[in-house]
């Protein structure tokens, strides 16, 4: 089914565009286009970024276009550039939107379009089936369903949001890589700002993940710590854009 999708984006659109999370851009899948398919990498999200973050992307990924869906930033550099194709080609074009879930695709339409022509929801995979959107009169999109990479470790999936915390098989393995992550980017005192606790500095991940089950009183019967909760409370805070 996946394969049929963008095998079909691959032969009747003109331009695709590529969306990735801002958050981690690197998440990127190998396409191979069609023709003269032109693509377009869309980062968006960078709302949830840094301003240093951000100059690194427009360093590292020069001919992508930055938008946050949510601030409507870069909305009308992308329009031009769909207007400036279709213009340039003197016929319709015909747009495919492709990304792993929850990277924002459905939400970057409707802003295009300004009403909301394709569901939205914070849940990974959620939006289903194919649809056309007219954005112009000489520019239809075609908002895809997510691709998933069945070989990519569900660790790293979570970064990006692909799976749901709840149908992970080890939530817990995926939030310490993530923490890792996060700690890199932003550093431990974000960590601890956000979840309002106190870390020391032997503290690893795992010991994190309890501290945060602790803080929030997540207990199992017996008074164990519940830090499989607390996995999947990180991973639902990063899918969300809370972290």
């Amino acid at each position: 089914m996946i394969q049929d999708i963008l095998n079909k984006i691959r032969h009747e659109c003109d331009v695709i565009l590529m969306v990735a999370d801002a958050r981690s851009p690197g998440s990127i899948f190998p396409f191979r286009t069609y023709r003269g398919n032109k693509v377009i990498l869309i980062i968006n999200k960078i709302d949830l970024c840094t301003d240093s973050e951000i100059n690194g992307m427009r360093e590292k990924y020069r001919n992508a276009i930055l938008m946050s869906a949510k601030t409507r930033k870069g909305k009308g550099h992308l329009l031009h550039t769909l207007i400036w194709i279709a213009k340039e080609k003197k016929h319709l074009i015909r747009v495919g939107v492709i990304g792993v879930p929850n990277v924002g695709k459905s939400s970057i339409i409707n802003l295009l379009r300004g009403k909301r022509s394709a569901r939205t929801s914070p849940t990974p995979g959620e939006t289903k089936g194919l649809q056309w959107v007219k954005l112009k009169k000489d520019i239809l999109l075609y908002d895809s369903p997510g691709v998933f990479i069945r070989d990519v470790k569900e660790q790293a999936l979570a970064r990006v949001s692909t799976i749901a915390a709840e149908k992970m098989k080890d939530p817990e393995s995926a939030a310490v890589k993530l923490l890792e992550h996060l700690i890199g980017i932003r550093g431990r005192k974000h960590i601890a700002a956000h979840y309002e606790i106190q870390l020391d500095e032997g503290d690893d991940e795992f010991v994190i993940l309890e501290k945060i089950a602790t803080r929030n009183g997540m207990l199992l019967k017996g008074g164990e710590l519940d830090v499989n909760r607390a996995a999947k409370r990180i991973i639902h805070d990063w899918q969300t854009g809370k972290i």
